[in-house]
């Protein structure tokens, strides 16, 4: 009666003693614990997947698809909504590689998108933010002339005529057609895009014209992105049969004129320098390079020195059609050599790169050197069926799978940095990716599909690709027969352990009685028929947890499918919310432990006497 260790000296005779006539009612215990863990895993990874193929379906909020060719009034548009907090340019386009393989190429602005793409955890070891860093490189002075942030018309003074003279030679000769060329103006916004405004055509006749461009309302009402640039000038048109003349084409003066209609003179850059390429063509056919020289004079921001000649004289019948194009643009100092990209698993192994080298990309016709490449697991958006998914496609065939050569992330301005030094091209956004404030995706989203050159079907909302996938009763059927599932077995797991304690207790009663009679206190008793039960409880718990678990993290990968029954893309990630399962612990055992409690409770009735079992 007055020793410590008799409770547990009983508990442990006992749980030796009786371990497999209970093995029935732990079995119980553990498939009640195991099958609710996977209840609960499969609902929480199947809801936290299509959270994950909503955000890289859509890869930021709302991402819209252009079919405009970029368009000056996209750019401030899009920026200029109420919700949006960013806006950011990309074009997507393929390129092709060995094998037959083609990877998808994905130009994104990412200085604005950089803190804002959605991009899981575990596809990169960094995060959005630092992953995008480094694709574009420190920012440098955008060459050109910058015009003032509130321009809202640009006017340039330009002179075509006979170099020397200040008259075409052709006109002179009675040439039955002057020169009549058509001028182009080239502006680069904030976002780096080029943008070719049409100035309007202008006779080659030695005198000062003005030509004037509308700018419109700027980016507070759906215009351009920022101040612009004006970046260079291409000038084309036909030449007259029998041309034999050298001219010169000169910018005497820049100005612009603000919202409240001042005018002024825009100042031309200290150092500014100016490369040029001219090319005449016959009939369509490419002909001869043309020499440019253009620089920048005290007196004008353009002065451009160059030939204009016919292969035929004025009075040849039926000459071919020719024309001559010169194309000025300011020089970008310095020019990057690399265009750092970040590429997937996929795209390595299609070009047998690694981490860390370059590769050649074709894009807009002209070779970029890539590099050097960083690796992750997957990009959003760039998924192989990821256009079939989002219009509701079949299942990509294999030779459909075959080719996919995995894709690669650039930066934009980057990009159109190196096309401009070359050939004066650029990509053009087909996309815009916007980020909106919290909650305002559906207001965004409204107010572009709105808009009389917006198809609604272009505009894709990550929260409304969320809900539809939320929707798909493929996914809620199994949560549901699990469920079902884990409840009858933990109803089961309850009675089944409840019949077994009072049982043994039954069994019991008169060896109970025998040591109440000999003097161990009821509390002691009460103890050791709880901790023998108690050892049971958590053993099945324990094993169940395991189990569960283990159940879990092979099972739901295989059960999660899309709506196609296809793996998901990104792959699932199970998950084991901590607090569920601790209730789910808490409702397999409540039943188990109050049976335990009530039944040793009312163990060792002292009116059982050893009479009664023929003990001696």
């Amino acid at each position: 009666a007055r020793g410590r260790g008799l409770s547990a000296a009983l508990a442990g005779w006992q749980f030796s003693r009786r371990l497999l006539g209970s093995a029935g009612s732990v079995l119980l215990l553990v498939l009640a614990v195991a099958t609710g863990m996977l209840a609960i895993g499969q609902n929480a990874s199947w809801e936290r997947s299509q959270h994950d193929q909503a955000d890289f379906g859509a890869g930021t909020s709302v991402r819209v698809l252009s079919h405009q060719g970029g368009t000056p009034g996209e750019a401030g548009r899009y920026a200029a909504l109420p919700g949006v907090r960013a806006a950011a340019p990309a074009h997507r386009t393929t390129t092709a590689l060995s094998d037959g393989r083609t990877a998808t190429v994905l130009a994104l602005d990412t200085e604005d998108a950089r803190d804002r793409l959605l991009l899981r955890d575990d596809l990169t070891e960094e995060g959005a933010g630092r992953l995008l860093t480094p694709l574009r490189p420190r920012d440098t002075p955008r060459p050109g002339i910058p015009l003032p942030a509130d321009a809202r018309r640009l006017t340039l003074d330009v002179r075509i005529g006979q170099d020397g003279t200040g008259r075409d030679s052709t006109a002179r000769a009675g040439a039955l057609t002057p020169f009549v060329p058509r001028v182009t103006v080239l502006v680069e916004d904030g976002y780096g895009l080029l943008y070719r405004l049409p100035a309007g055509e202008m006779s080659a006749d030695g005198r000062v014209r003005p030509l004037s461009l509308d700018l419109g309302d700027g980016p507070e009402h759906g215009s351009f992105h920022g101040a612009l640039t004006l970046t260079g000038l291409h000038v084309d048109g036909p030449v007259p049969p029998g041309a034999r003349s050298g001219q010169r084409l000169d910018v005497v003066r820049i100005g612009v004129t603000d919202r409240a209609g001042a005018a002024r003179t825009v100042p031309v850059p200290a150092g500014l320098r100016w490369r040029g390429s001219g090319t005449t063509t016959q009939d369509a056919v490419a002909g001869k390079p043309v020499a440019l020289r253009p620089a920048a004079a005290g007196t004008a921001p353009l002065s451009v020195a160059y030939q204009l000649r016919s292969s035929v004289g004025a009075d040849t019948p039926y000459p071919p059609a020719e024309s001559l194009e010169l194309r000025v643009d300011a020089v970008r100092s310095p020019v990057p050599q690399l265009v750092p990209g970040i590429a997937t698993d996929g795209f390595l192994r299609a070009t047998g790169a690694e981490e860390g080298q370059r590769v050649d990309v074709t894009l807009a016709g002209e070779r970029i050197q890539v590099g050097p490449l960083r690796a992750v697991r997957q990009l959003p958006t760039t998924a192989p069926d990821e256009a079939g998914a989002s219009s509701g496609a079949e299942e990509p065939s294999e030779a459909g799978k075959s080719a996919n050569g995995g894709s690669l992330l650039l930066d934009l301005r980057t990009v159109n940095e190196v096309l401009a030094q070359r050939d004066g091209g650029s990509l053009v956004p087909n996309e815009w990716w916007l980020s909106t404030d919290p909650g305002a995706a559906g207001q965004v989203a409204k107010a572009l599909r709105a808009g009389p050159d917006v198809d609604p079907a272009d505009v894709l909302v990550r929260d409304e690709a969320a809900a539809e996938l939320f929707d798909d009763p493929l996914g809620a059927g199994p949560y549901a027969a699990l469920l079902a599932v884990a409840v009858a077995a933990a109803a089961l797991a309850a009675v089944g352990f409840a019949v077994t304690v009072v049982g043994t207790l039954r069994e019991r009663s008169a060896e109970l009685a025998v040591l109440h009679a000999l003097g161990t206190p009821r509390r002691k008793l009460v103890v050791a028929v709880a901790a023998e039960h108690g050892v049971l409880i958590c053993i099945a718990l324990l094993v169940g947890l395991i189990l569960g678990a283990a159940l879990t993290r092979t099972v739901v990968p295989l059960i999660v499918l899309t709506s196609r029954a296809t793996a998901p893309l990104p792959p699932v990630l199970v998950e084991l919310p901590l607090p569920q399962v601790a209730l789910l612990i808490a409702g397999v055992a409540a039943v188990p432990l109050l049976t335990v409690a009530v039944a040793a409770a009312r163990a060792a009735d002292p009116a059982v006497t050893p009479r009664l079992r023929g003990a001696n």
